[in-house]
């Protein structure tokens, strides 16, 4: 999956659920928040106060950490 500013938020979580803890370790309240189906991750860097840009290389980051993705995400 490649992400980019434009990628929702909801796109990375349904990929990486795992991503979560990401988002809880910077205080974004992603899993209680309605946004998360629409809001791309610049709107939610920008709604916390961070470089769209930082985010997401730190986000590409903990990415490769993780497991492969789910295959049904994979195939969209």
């Amino acid at each position: 999956m490649d992400i980019g500013k434009n990628t929702t938020i909801n796109e990375i979580l349904n990929t990486y659920p795992e991503a979560m803890r990401f988002f809880n370790e910077r205080q974004m309240a992603c899993g209680s928040c309605f946004a998360v189906k629409f809001d791309t991750l610049e709107n939610g860097a920008l709604m916390h106060g961070m470089e769209v840009n930082t985010l997401i290389g730190q986000l590409e980051e903990f990415l490769k950490t993780l497991p492969t993705p789910i295959a049904s995400a994979q195939n969209k």
